[in-house]
């Protein structure tokens, strides 16, 4: 009699811990800029997990054993559009789980070339502009796969469209008073911002390769005509070009994240270092 009380108690204790909350249903995303827009759109109704970690590199990242099964969790996968990653492995982490719905968060977004005959920029979320697009796109997903709960993520979405239109207007603020409207930059990730703000994006690095001898010394020779005063790097593409020219146009060297979840204030940043005098 005793054995039964006790089993009685352990389930009614185990029934207490476990109190019948569902798990919320989980949703992929390439890169952490990405969870943030995941994450102010769908607010409470979802797990956002990352498939490229921070300070991984989305051009040659390769998901572990791990990743690929616990997919099999997700109802949804948002990737960024045509990042490394994404082109290389989302086929096969479509054949891993058949039943994911894969939704372009740049969709209905018109590609920019870093230069003209070069591949377009996927770094489509350095744009605030663009970011009103890819948070639109999220909802609707969101919305297509928890309908019940739609008017919650589009009151979401009309928060989160606020604060992108008051970073704008602050990077917009910034940027208007910049007296060398240029930037050096190893791998070309900001295309669209520096088109939002009528900058100059002077990239080391072409279509993913490294420069030739000739072409290196142009881009030192057109920064020291143009009185270039900034460059940006990123840590998942140190290069000893980086160094090369700092040195020969001295440059201030300013580390970037255009991979940080933090995607507000990394903007934030990109604006002040252009732009302080």
């Amino acid at each position: 009699m005793k054995r039964v009380i006790y089993l009685l108690l352990g389930l009614a204790m185990l029934a207490a811990c476990t109190d019948g909350t569902p798990e919320k249903p989980t949703i992929t995303v390439t890169i952490e800029p990405l969870r943030y827009f995941a994450e102010q759109i769908g607010g409470d109704r979802f797990d956002v997990v990352t498939m490229v970690p921070n300070g991984a590199s989305p051009e040659t990242y390769e998901p572990t054993a791990q990743q690929m099964a616990a997919l099999a969790k997700s109802e949804l996968y948002i990737k960024a559009g045509n990042l490394g990653f994404e082109r290389t492995w989302m086929k096969r982490l479509g054949a891993n789980a058949q039943h994911l719905i894969v939704v372009d968060s740049s969709e209905g977004i018109e590609p920019l070339q870093v230069s003209k005959g070069s591949a377009a920029d996927p770094h489509t979320w350095t744009s605030p502009a663009n970011a009103l697009r890819i948070a639109h796109n999220i909802c609707k997903a969101m919305s297509r796969i928890d309908s019940k709960d739609s008017a919650y993520f589009r009151a979401n979405l009309d928060s989160l469209t606020w604060k992108i239109i008051d970073l704008d207007a602050k990077i917009s603020a910034k940027t208007d008073e910049c007296t060398n409207r240029s930037f050096i930059i190893y791998h070309p990730a900001l295309t669209y911002f520096a088109r939002d703000y009528r900058l100059e994006q002077m990239a080391i690095e072409a279509n993913g390769h490294e420069p030739s001898a000739a072409s290196l010394a142009k881009l030192i020779d057109s920064a020291r005509k143009k009185g270039t005063r900034i460059m940006f790097v990123q840590k998942e593409f140190a290069n000893r070009n980086t160094g090369v020219v700092a040195k020969e146009t001295n440059v201030k060297t300013i580390e970037i994240n255009p991979l940080s979840y933090d995607w507000e204030a990394e903007l934030l940043k990109i604006a002040d270092a252009l732009c302080t005098k």
